[in-house]
């Protein structure tokens, strides 16, 4: 069973990726019960829709309860998943807070228009149904509960269709969530692609949302056209980090090498590459790779690792390949390169590429992986123009005096700029991409009008 997710006609297999031993089974869902479940969550609707104080208060509810039991869930997230135990117990309680955010989140479900040629008019924000979550595998509970929470405070039922290699750890939590909820507002559909498949072109499903690959974004977009159901996208990301001349070269070097490696690299929003002005490449690097010293890799239930393997084989080698690429091209390893670990898992440890360019593969794709490549400029004009031609418009962080970051900013189309910082994902702010990187938005009072519809009724005499 080792070194791969073994599926057949009625389970899934879940690798441990740092061991490579098994963790366990997860049920494949039938087609018959795709149905069941959808019916079951469509009859659940018309009541869940009905009362939204009493959906606020099971939904904070479902915050405490998923803080309650954090420590059952933490193990199985790090065995399953491959992150470290500290950034497992982090995802649970940003999940927590998602809930607890939505929970209190205040909107108007009807807004009145102005009175015109004697009619009265007023413009309903109605839930849509039932809403299908389709989640991934490197940070299976978070993007969940940022589909499913904001979904349940607007009044819709919700059916999760977790990546196969998350599936235990996925439904465990859903387990803990209906204890909660009433029958049929929360379930679970496990398996493959045409699981997903099938819940995407079931004509009571009402919305997809879906976090993932670009190209699996696309194959739901076209599917769903077939039904005209709305979806929201969020998918890959190649975030650049833009220090300009008058940046703090040591603290952005210092912040980077931490967080271009949380969760091994397989982060969506997570710093991708760093554009650095030529003259201070050297100190960039100096400063990244000292840093790198405090991040040692190993099991992630293990006291003091820092980076745990990556999540499977093909993302592995598909990473090893990049970097593989860059150094025959040109590309020089400051540090890193190895697996950092005798464990027998997907590992590569936290790895710094400078002397490569926007067309080495490293640089212009999305490595998804714990390697950092340098690129060096000498005019903000050029990189600019390169961020403008590239497909992906998920984030993006600039570093310098704020005022002229300011000016930079404005110029680069992403869904997230930051200054001065990086992948601070927050609750209470919107987040989504633009270009290939997907479009609809989660979090923020946006991701309560992602799970809306507008009716308008007008009434004259």
């Amino acid at each position: 069973m080792r070194n791969k997710i073994m599926s057949d006609t009625s389970s899934l297999v879940s690798i441990d990726p740092a061991t490579l031993d098994e963790v366990g089974r997860t049920p494949v869902t039938t087609l018959d019960e795709i149905d069941i479940r959808i019916e079951r969550a469509h009859s659940a609707f018309g009541t869940w829709r009905t009362d939204r104080a009493y959906r606020q208060g099971l939904l904070a509810a479902c915050s405490y309860e998923l803080m309650r039991k954090i420590s059952e869930i933490v193990p199985l997230l790090s065995m399953e998943q491959g992150k470290t135990a500290e950034d497992a117990g982090g995802e649970v309680w940003i999940s927590a807070k998602c809930f607890a955010h939505n929970a209190a989140l205040d909107w108007d479900a009807v807004t009145i228009a102005p009175e015109a040629a004697g009619r009265t008019a007023r413009i309903e924000h109605r839930p849509l149904g039932v809403v299908a979550a389709i989640v991934p595998w490197n940070f299976p509970i978070f993007l969940m509960i940022a589909k499913i929470a904001p979904a349940l405070a607007a009044g819709n039922t919700v059916i999760v269709k977790p990546a196969e290699s998350v599936s235990l750890v996925v439904g465990k939590v859903v387990e803990i969530l209906q204890s909660v909820l009433p029958a049929g507002v929360l379930d679970i559909v496990c398996g493959g692609p045409d699981v997903g498949r099938a819940l995407v072109g079931h004509r009571k499903i009402r919305k997809v949302s879906f976090t993932g690959s670009t190209g699996v974004g696309k194959q739901i977009m076209r599917q769903a056209a077939d039904t005209v159901t709305p979806v929201t996208l969020e998918l890959g990301g190649n975030d650049p980090a833009i220090l300009l001349a008058d940046a703090d070269i040591d603290c952005a070097a210092t912040f980077l090498a931490k967080s271009a490696f949380f969760n091994s690299g397989q982060m969506c929003i997570a710093p991708k590459r760093a554009y650095v002005p030529a003259d201070k490449v050297d100190r960039f690097c100096d400063v990244f790779s000292a840093a790198m010293d405090s991040l040692p890799v190993g099991y992630g239930l293990a006291p003091g690792t820092e980076i745990g393997p990556l999540h499977n084989k093909t993302q592995l080698d598909f990473v090893r390949a990049l970097l593989d690429k860059a150094v025959a091209a040109g590309g020089t390893i400051v540090k890193g390169g190895g697996r950092g670990t005798n464990l027998p898992g997907y590992f590569l440890e936290p790895t710094l590429v400078r002397d490569v360019d926007d067309t080495f593969e490293i640089v212009s794709l999305e490595q998804f992986g714990p390697v950092f490549p340098v690129v060096a400029y000498t005019n903000i004009e050029d990189v600019l123009t390169t961020l403008d031609e590239q497909d992906f418009g998920l984030g993006a962080s600039v570093w310098g005096e704020v005022e002229n970051a300011e000016k930079v900013a404005d110029r680069i189309h992403a869904g997230q700029v930051w200054i001065n910082h990086h992948n601070a994902l927050e609750v209470e702010l919107p987040f989504g991409g633009v270009k290939s990187s997907g479009f609809g938005r989660e979090g923020g009072s946006s991701g309560i009008e992602d799970f809306l519809e507008t009716r308008v009724i007008s009434v004259k005499g």
